[in-house]
């Protein structure tokens, strides 16, 4: 185990001096997620008057959202930040359509 944590910790020195890349790379692959995935979701079920995904991956990713916003505001991680809020409000969409289809 601590040989694992030293490891994470080599690497996380290592990756300080990206932090500012690695949050544009990650800012943009999550808007990509919420932008391309959960809208052509929302559309399939809408066509197919159904809701054709799982409910519970729905409801854990909502979660996950709800969790993850108020944390990357105390940890001031504002790249993050407009993603998470995107994904909240398509997965409430999702959930929507889950009880109405």
């Amino acid at each position: 185990m601590q040989i694992l944590q030293l490891w994470a910790n080599r690497l996380a020195d290592v990756l300080v001096s990206q932090k500012t890349r690695l949050g544009q790379v990650t800012l943009a692959c999550g808007i990509g997620m919420v932008v391309v995935g959960f809208p052509a979701q929302i559309v399939a079920n809408y066509q197919a008057q159904e809701c054709g995904i799982n409910p519970i991956l729905v409801l854990v990713a909502a979660a996950l959202y709800t969790v993850r916003i108020p944390y990357q505001i105390a940890a001031r991680a504002w790249y993050l930040l407009p993603a998470d809020v995107l994904g909240l409000l398509f997965n409430l969409v999702l959930v929507g359509q889950y009880f109405v289809y």
